[in-house]
């Protein structure tokens, strides 16, 4: 069964305590934040994407593509962001695998800066922009 997610405009699209993504297709276009984990159940707020194909959208402004509460797992499928602050993370940021673009740019790490929305991990260097190293 194939599932089918297509958010064409909201303030902040998905978001929960723990967010895992398995499969399947979303598009997203979100003026805040596209995929936010927040503490709002227990203090283990995290986002875990296993596989899918995940293509997300933000305005302009202090917006997070990805915006975890706690920590950020990429470990599988196809993910492309198009926001200042692509993947922001609280605490441990890690992509194990997949095949993630962050503003055209290909990346294959998060690492951290402080653009964006709210300190913590970005995709690629400043501002969410990926360098592809």
């Amino acid at each position: 069964m194939e599932y089918r997610l297509n958010v064409v405009t909201t303030v902040k699209s998905i978001e929960g305590n723990t967010i895992v993504i398995n499969d399947g297709q979303i598009t997203i276009y979100a003026t805040d934040d596209g995929i936010n984990a927040t503490p709002k159940v227990n203090d283990n707020a995290s986002i875990e994407v296993n596989g899918g194909t995940i293509k997300v959208t933000m305005g302009s402004g202090d917006t997070d593509g990805f915006d975890s509460n706690g920590n950020l797992y990429i470990n599988g499928g196809t993910i492309d962001v198009e926001a200042a602050s692509a993947l922001d993370a609280d605490g441990t940021a890690e992509l194990n695998g997949g095949t993630v673009t962050v503003n055209g740019e290909q990346i294959t790490e998060i690492t951290e800066s402080r653009g964006g929305g709210g300190g913590g991990f970005r995709g690629g260097a400043g501002r969410g922009r990926g360098t592809g190293h």
